[in-house]
């Protein structure tokens, strides 16, 4: 193969990868272009069905699934960080407050794993501010955004404890008036002991063991076994108060 012939065949190939960058650039352009007009569909749906979407959970999961595959934020309406509100956001209770509220039922269904679907007030006020850095709410922004999620049925009403503390379920589990009292005693350490309950009710063993079987079944309670202390049951969702 002469010099010239060499010098034409990578002319070709060059002319070639050219061609194939300009293909992919113009199928990248494309793919864009229909991502954009998905996004703008989107923004019509939502505006056009909002409240229904917020009404309902299952309308709400599908669509939050939607825009995390367009790599939207999964808060409806929400296209950018609202770092915190605005004196329209205060009057209408919208704006700001529907991303926290997002943000809330998020971080409550992440913890689950952890506290078992339940948490203190107090102790979702601290755990919240832990993952906004720098953007960090108050106690009224909270409330506010809970009854947000609690007046569009995506939470249950607070659950208020006769200690006082309101606890906020993340999960569908049945607390029976045992496990009421129970979580109230617990809730004033963020831990209660078979002992203690022993002494503070006129239970049987058996009763105890079975509401205490119950919470560690669940995830709720975490089981600290030392032979110095005795046994005692940890409530994650209730430390921190």
């Amino acid at each position: 193969m002469g010099l010239r012939d060499i010098e034409k065949k990578i002319k070709i190939k060059s002319a070639f990868q050219v061609k194939d960058a300009e293909l992919m650039i113009k199928e990248l352009e494309q793919m864009i272009n229909n991502i954009s007009e998905v996004k703008k569909q989107l923004k019509k749906f939502e505006k056009k069905y909002g409240d229904k979407i917020s009404g309902n959970k299952d309308y709400y999961d599908k669509l939050a699934d939607l825009r995390e595959e367009l790599g939207l934020p999964t808060e409806i309406g929400r296209y950018d960080w609202k770092e915190s509100p605005t004196l329209k956001d205060k009057l209408t209770g919208k704006g700001f407050y529907d991303v926290l509220a997002n943000e809330i039922l998020e971080l409550g269904q992440s913890l689950t794993p952890e506290n078992g679907g339940i948490i203190a007030i107090g102790e979702l006020f601290t755990q919240l501010n832990k993952i906004r850095p720098g953007r960090m709410v108050s106690i009224d922004d909270l409330r506010r955004s809970i009854d947000k999620l609690i007046n569009s049925q995506l939470l249950p009403p607070y659950r208020v404890l006769d200690s006082g503390v309101k606890i906020l379920e993340f999960t569908t589990v049945e607390f029976s008036t045992d496990h009421d009292i129970i979580l109230n005693y617990a809730s004033r350490e963020g831990f209660i002991t078979k002992e203690a309950l022993l002494m503070k009710t006129d239970w049987t063993e058996e009763r105890i063991d079975r509401s205490l079987k119950f919470f560690e079944e669940h995830g709720i309670a975490r089981v600290d076994r030392s032979y110095s202390e005795g046994t005692k049951f940890w409530f994650p969702g209730l430390l921190g108060l």
